[in-house]
């Protein structure tokens, strides 16, 4: 009887330990699944915040390709036009760098290797290209507008100090050899200059403006650039031949001359100064 008994209560206690293992790993795989709704749910939310950063740094590299086309739409064009295309193409590349987010996976660890590769997105370079690309396309216009039809003053000023260059001396209706001052056609100002590289004794004339550019140059300005490109062309007429008068180039609206009496290499020293001077920026 005392061995049913105990037999029974053997069979009982199994019964309940079974129970209990039964409900242990219920437990267990409750808290697992629960846990890995949270790990889920954690990449979900990440993706979310990284997906909208990335949102915010896509709206900052438009915002700057606006901003730069806007300049490059700009009614004064720059004088240097390879600024331009440098422009486009810093538009374009950073267009071409520009991420869109892909529909989030379902798989969590998919997941968060979609966060990390949105994460690793910067546009840095490319903003970079653009912010250059727009100083340099503005300063480039602001050269034009400084070289377009300007003031004697100014040429005067920037004639002076530049290395052999002395005694820039503009024209007066009174004193003009060409006689062409602010008449149709002609220039608005010219600024007869000498330099020290030719042997001024051997030029004709009393003063610089009689002397001309055979003693050593001179900054024709006119009122357009096509203007300055007939007086260039004109001027092209004479090269090689008996009555060349020197170098000559255009820098906006103005016709840089220097002398004949210079050698070629002293010439195209002599014009890149004074075009570097004419578009220095201050």
């Amino acid at each position: 009887m005392w061995a049913a008994a105990k037999k029974q209560s053997i069979i009982e206690a199994g019964r309940v330990f079974c129970t209990l293992v039964v409900l242990l790993i219920g437990m267990l795989v409750v808290f697992a699944l629960a846990g890995c709704d949270s790990e889920k749910s954690e990449a979900q939310e990440a993706y979310k915040a990284a997906s909208s950063a990335l949102d915010d740094k896509n709206s900052e590299v438009d915002a700057a390709i606006a901003g730069l086309q806007e300049v490059i739409g700009s009614d004064t064009k720059p004088l240097d036009e390879a600024m331009t295309v440098a422009a486009e193409e810093a538009i374009s590349a950073a267009q071409g760098a520009k991420v869109t987010a892909s529909q989030m996976a379902n798989d969590t660890d998919a997941i968060k290797g979609q966060v990390a590769e949105l994460e690793k997105v910067d546009y840095k370079t490319q903003l970079d290209g653009i912010a250059r690309a727009k100083t340099d396309l503005e300063n480039s216009i602001k050269q034009r507008e400084q070289v377009t039809n300007p003031p004697e003053a100014f040429v005067i000023q920037r004639l002076t100090g530049i290395e052999h260059i002395a005694t820039p001396t503009a024209v007066t209706e009174d004193h003009d050899p060409n006689g062409q001052l602010n008449k149709q056609g002609g220039y608005t100002a010219t600024v007869y200059f000498s330099v020290d590289l030719v042997e001024q004794s051997e030029v004709i004339g009393d003063d610089v403006i009689e002397k001309g550019t055979e003693g050593g140059g001179a900054v024709e300005v006119y009122p357009d650039e096509s203007g300055a490109q007939k007086r260039n062309e004109y001027l092209a007429t004479f090269d090689g031949g008996a009555f060349s008068s020197g170098s000559h180039s255009v820098c906006g609206t103005c016709v840089i001359r220097t002398s004949d009496k210079l050698t070629a290499s002293q010439q195209k020293e002599l014009e890149a100064s004074i075009i570097e001077s004419l578009t220095r920026l201050e």
